[in-house]
């Protein structure tokens, strides 16, 4: 029961972690509003993906240090890796006021990176949740991340945005099983998503906009 509370407070947006800075790639996109729920299925199968299964073997025990490296591999635009970084940071810091005595506070003291995901994986295993849990939140998280910035940026209903999200949990269910099913000598999945990465890349330069990445 306790692990399930846990799930519920890190896959809260209010949880102060950094994330409402954040639009998932959508700012950049320049979609319209009825695009937007194939950009979130596109975006889970690809870099949710990879996330999840990073946030899964971190909950499973394996070498966080050596996930880093495998995320930063995974991740060749340096914007993205920025801002997956800031964001882990700041989920770092909580991580380490819930569970002071824990992995993350050996990791805070020799990661030099701290990417979202492997954070997001010692958390899960500081509060005992499995590793599909784990994985299940940093899709989620991935999602709602786009679709509450969603109007914020198109003319759309709030309660559209709830649908797509909703929309999408089966498929959320899905690639977190698939995630959690890797064992350590497993490769992790490494789907390219050039398009998402070069409007990453001039998202960064650009000098009006409303979202960090």
């Amino acid at each position: 029961m306790a692990s399930s509370a846990l799930e519920l407070l890190l896959a809260d947006g209010r949880t102060p972690t950094g994330g409402f800075a954040h639009s998932g790639g959508l700012e950049a996109a320049g979609l319209t509003a009825p695009e937007v729920p194939h950009f979130l299925r596109a975006r889970l199968r690809t870099v949710g993906l990879i996330d999840a299964s990073v946030a899964a073997r971190a909950a499973a025990g394996d070498d966080p240090l050596e996930l880093d490296d495998a995320w930063a591999a995974r991740t060749p635009v340096p914007a993205l890796r920025d801002a997956g970084r800031r964001l882990g940071r700041a989920l770092l810091r909580l991580g380490l006021r819930l569970w002071p005595d824990s992995p993350l506070d050996s990791y805070a003291a020799a990661s030099a990176t701290t990417p979202r995901p492997v954070v997001l994986g010692l958390a899960g295993r500081a509060a005992g949740m499995e590793p599909i849990a784990a994985a299940r939140l940093s899709l989620y998280d991935d999602a709602a991340t786009v679709t509450s910035a969603a109007p914020k940026l198109l003319a759309v209903d709030a309660l559209d945005t709830a649908a797509w999200l909703a929309g999408v949990a089966p498929l959320i269910d899905a690639l977190a099983a698939r995630a959690a099913a890797l064992g350590p000598t497993d490769p992790l999945p490494a789907p390219s998503t050039p398009l998402l990465d070069r409007r990453a890349h001039a998202h960064h330069t650009e000098d009006r906009r409303l979202f960090v990445s």
